[in-house]
């Protein structure tokens, strides 16, 4: 699966975002200007897929929270999605839209939920839900096997289509990871086979990688061609059967364990793994440069474009040299306007950039001067 593009209107700092997304997507801009509320959008949208609405809402910080502070007491929030599905699915792209309404300032219900998609096949269909169920129109073939449960679903119940029909379950794996380079440091007793968001179970995942020789090999040559000084990688199991992780380099026999690794080394280790080894059609990373020296930024960039052969990206980034590294058309800039709200662009497009860019001024030398927007 993949998102060709998001909209949304009135989703937290965001009034009306409405922005195509690529295999790799570049997020800059200032500080508060709305990148982690682009992040969040996408969480959300996972959340609803995997726990629900209700739960979803509820780890936004409530509706409070989840509607942009300047809305009146009748606006709605309503994100919609262009989808590309996999070539395996029966289905060959969709467009979902869900609008939810809000009353006394806390209530939330389902205003409106529609889904269009075309099949392989070439019948097309939708799914409207009305007063009191689900409404088809076109050839409803591709879904023949959903309608019973599809037409008697109340619709005072919150199960949405994109959390009970399967060509949407990949929305469930969507990954934002936000890397804490001290939370590896400290071991892992347990945790799950798949990284968490802020990397703190780094020790166990790599511990499954290494144990397989091809794991093993594809980390250590991905992690040389940034860190080349690195000779191994190494996992320990203490007494109490917490497992950490050291590195051997080649300078010396002696193995240093996590918590005296630099920050930037373990930022690095646990990127390779996020981008190489968790299966998820789409991650978001926060601050994907964050400790690591500008020298490292080609090769991290080069990570990032290799990956996305595979899986979709969206990162996050301060740092002038990933800018600089990155494709121009793999930006997106998000800015805050007079009225606080967020806008999400890219660059590229801009007729003022591709200006600067033929007079040969740097994307990167735009950005450091705040002239993306000029």
């Amino acid at each position: 699966m993949r998102l060709t593009s998001v909209r949304a209107k009135n989703f937290k700092s965001f009034k009306d975002l409405d922005i195509r997304l690529d295999n790799l997507n570049v997020l800059i801009g200032a500080n508060a200007s709305g990148k982690s509320n682009f992040v969040q959008l996408f969480k959300f949208i996972r959340d609803i897929a995997e726990k629900g609405l209700g739960n979803a809402v509820s780890l936004q910080g409530g509706a409070r929270y989840l509607r942009n502070a300047n809305c009146g007491e009748g606006d709605q929030v309503s994100f919609e999605l262009s989808i590309e599905h996999d070539l395996v699915a029966s289905l060959v792209r969709s467009e979902y839209r869900l609008s939810l309404a809000f009353s006394g300032g806390r209530q939330v219900s389902i205003a409106e939920e529609e889904l269009r998609s075309e099949s392989r096949g070439g019948a097309n269909f939708a799914i409207r839900r009305t007063e009191n169920q689900y409404q088809i129109e076109g050839d409803p073939s591709p879904v023949q096997g959903f309608l019973p449960a599809m037409q008697s679903e109340d619709v005072s119940h919150s199960r949405l289509l994109i959390g009970n029909l399967p060509w949407f379950f990949p929305l469930r794996s969507i990954a934002a990871y936000d890397i804490d380079p001290k939370a590896p440091k400290i071991g892992a007793l347990e945790g799950l086979s798949e990284l968490e968001p802020d990397a703190n179970n780094l020790a166990i995942v790599l511990d499954t990688i290494l144990s397989d020789d091809e794991g093993r090999r594809k980390l250590m040559n991905l992690v040389r061609d940034v860190l080349p000084f690195v000779d191994a990688l190494e996992i320990e199991t203490l007494s109490d059967r917490s497992l950490f992780f050291k590195m051997r380099e080649r300078y010396s026999q002696q193995a240093i364990p996590a918590a005296f690794l630099s920050d930037g080394t373990i930022d690095v280790i646990a990127l390779i793994v996020i981008l190489y080894f968790e299966r998820k059609p789409l991650v978001l990373i926060e601050e994907a440069a964050r400790n690591l020296h500008p020298s490292l930024m080609s090769g991290v960039v080069a990570f990032l474009e290799d990956a996305s052969r595979l899986k979709q990206i969206v990162v996050t980034t301060h740092n002038p040299e990933l800018v600089r590294h990155a494709n121009t058309g793999q930006l997106i800039l998000v800015s805050r306007d007079v009225n606080g709200y967020s806008h999400a662009k890219r660059p590229a497009e801009r007729a003022s950039v591709q200006q600067f860019l033929r007079d040969e001024i740097g994307i990167h030398e735009l950005y450091v001067e705040d002239l993306l927007e000029v």
